[in-house]
This record gives structure tokens, C-alpha cells and sequence, in this order.
């Protein structure tokens, strides 16, 4: 049998029987001929021995070959900063509120049958960006300076929403009232412009440009009204896609929701997408802070730098006839 260890949020989502489900994933994964054991995360905000990382490195060391992340984005990010760069691959059980890169690796949002689909699944090995920054002074979960990710990276608008959600949980907020306050916040607080400097793929030479916002993602759907804003990402590139917005921000943040809605990115006069080797963000001339954000988690201010490591971390990943049943499912 295959070892696997369960590491889950019991605050994941709007679930509040999250530990109760654990027996019937292990009862599913073990009638799959995995053995497995389920471990409870002391959760975001904390640090020590018992948050997921430290938890997923813990069991990777241990010999578990699979270490699901049983909860949302969050949880996922979390268990990837333990298990980069080992031989253990991560699974995810989504039990989140937008699942981001479960919904990418087509896996169902059913928790049962996620863990059905990963549990004689193949694994593969992918690239992972890293995220070196400054770490606030008076942040109270962040202790290292260098975040691994799946998802994005960004600094503007998306890092100024996480951060002004830090005391308020999303999914306690609900979908609707997120998207409000999302739209209030990009629409109506000024975004000055920053320095991004890149080095584009097979280059050498580093490019220097004005921005007021700027995300690196992985995926090609971050979910809901977001899903169409970062085309052509893929888990598998070996280059980062940055996507650069130009001021001012009052036209060039509207511009890329309607663009993008309307799948004319190309057309967008105040869009730069570029594929990169690596970049680095610096504050601009005023003295307005720039918050970034990796993965959904704020990590501080500008200045940060971005590239992608190659080979660091195996993935499950569903078969294409598991993939097809949940589309059809959907």
C-alpha cells in the first residue's frame, strides 16, 4: 500500500464538520489501496511545529508519499512550503471556498470523490515560483523572507485586497459581498505606479517599466470573475506570464476586467503580457505602500523579486478519464 498523510484546515471554508469527514477520506483512500492517517493544522496565523508546512515536511521526511492538503487555496499554499523540493507529491482535497488549483487539475469539489481520483493517480514533476521579500517587522505568521507558489503572485490592487481582508474571513464574507468589496476597493483607492524590472525568456538583459499592477500566474483560471484575467498560464511552462498594468490605473484597472471578460486581452492598449525568466518589484516615487500577495497570502510590502524553480515539486494528478467524469459531473 501507499503512504499518504491528510493534513486539513478544520476552519476551511463554510464546512464546520471538516475533522468529521476525515474518517470517511481515509475509509475512501484506504478501499484505494492507500494508507493513510490525518493530521489537524494549527492554521494560518500561527507558527511552529504544527502548521501545515512544518506538518507536510514532517511527513514527506517520514516517508508519506502523498500529502493531501485538505482545505482551500490557503491550506494547499501552506502544505507546498513543506513540500517543495522533496519526493513526497501533493494531492489536494478541496474543501475551500474557490479551490483554485484543484478546479485547474479538474478535480472535483466533491471531497470523496477528489480523493477516489488521486488515490492510484500518477504524479508529476513541475516548476514552482518563489518569492523573495522583506518581511514586516510586526506581521505575526510570516517568519521566513521566501514564499513557494502554484497560483499567483502580484503586487497592487490583488495584494491591497488581502490585505484589507486580513482580519475579515472570505467565506464568512460570502461570494457576492467578496466581489463587492473587491470592485469598491479597485475602483475607488488610488494605485500609484511602481518599478518592475524583468528579464524575459532567453535573455540576458534585464527591462525596466512603470506599473500600477502586476501578477505572475501559474494557472489559467483563478475562479468567478477573475477566471478569464491570466490566459494562457499553465502549471507546466517553464517561464513565468507576467501580466503588467500600465498607468494610469483608473483606465488600465476596468480595462483588464472588460477585456478579459470579453477575451481580447491582445486588444488591451494598457496590458503588457510577457513571458519572464524572472522580475523584481520596487516602490515607486511616491510614498504610497504597495502590498503583494502570494497565493491569496499577504506577505508585506514592495520591494519583492519573483523566479521560477524548476523541478521542485510532484503533483497528483487526476487521469484523463477521472478529468472527463468530473467535467460531465459539473
Amino acid at each position: 500500500m501507499r503512504d499518504a498523510t491528510l493534513i486539513f484546515n478544520p476552519r476551511a471554508g463554510r464546512r464546520r464538520n471538516v475533522a468529521q469527514l476525515m474518517p470517511a477520506l481515509i475509509r475512501t483512500l484506504e478501499d484505494h489501496g492507500v494508507r493513510a492517517a490525518a493530521i489537524e493544522t494549527s492554521g494560518p496565523g500561527t507558527s511552529g511545529s504544527g502548521t501545515a508546512g512544518a506538518l507536510a515536511a514532517r511527513a514527506a521526511a517520514s516517508g508519506s508519499e502523498m500529502v493531501f492538503a485538505c482545505g482551500g487555496d490557503g491550506t494547499v499554499h501552506e502544505v507546498l512550503q513543506g513540500l517543495a523540493g522533496t519526493s513526497a507529491a501533493l494531492g489536494i482535497i478541496p474543501i475551500g471556498t474557490a479551490n483554485a488549483l484543484a478546479r485547474n487539475l479538474k478535480l472535483s469539489q466533491d471531497p470523496l470523490h477528489a480523493a477516489v481520483q488521486q488515490a492510484n493517480a500518477t504524479s508529476v514533476r513541475i516548476a514552482v515560483g518563489q518569492v523573495s521579500y522583506r518581511t514586516p517587522p510586526s506581521h505575526r505568521c510570516e517568519e521566513s523572507s521566501r514564499r513557494y507558489f502554484t497560483v499567483m503572485a502580484g503586487a497592487g490592487p490583488d495584494g491591497a485586497l488581502v490585505y484589507s481582508l486580513l482580519t475579515r474571513h472570505k467565506s464568512a464574507l460570502g461570494r457576492i459581498a467578496y466581489y463587492a468589496h473587491a470592485a469598491r476597493l479597485f475602483f475607488t483607492r488610488p494605485f500609484p505606479p511602481f518599478r518592475v524590472s524583468y528579464r524575459l525568456q532567453g535573455s540576458d538583459s534585464w527591462h525596466e517599466e512603470m506599473a500600477v499592477s502586476v501578477m505572475a500566474a501559474r494557472i489559467d483560471d483563478l475562479g468567478g470573475i477573475f477566471s478569464r484575467l491570466t490566459p494562457g498560464c499553465s502549471l507546466r511552462a517553464g517561464t513565468l506570464r507576467l501580466f503588467l498594468m500600465r498607468p494610469p490605473a483608473a483606465l488600465s484597472l476596468p480595462s483588464w476586467f472588460v477585456f478579459g471578460q470579453l477575451g481580447i486581452h491582445r486588444a488591451n492598449p494598457w496590458l503588457r503580457t510577457l513571458d519572464v525568466e524572472e522580475f523584481r518589484c520596487a516602490p515607486g516615487d511616491v510614498a504610497t505602500a504597495t502590498h503583494a500577495q502570494v497565493d491569496g497570502e499577504w506577505i508585506g510590502t514592495l520591494p519583492f523579486e519573483v523566479c521560477l524553480v524548476p523541478d521542485a515539486l510532484s503533483i497528483v494528478t487526476p487521469s484523463e478519464t477521472d478529468r472527463s467524469k468530473t467535467l460531465l459531473s459539473r
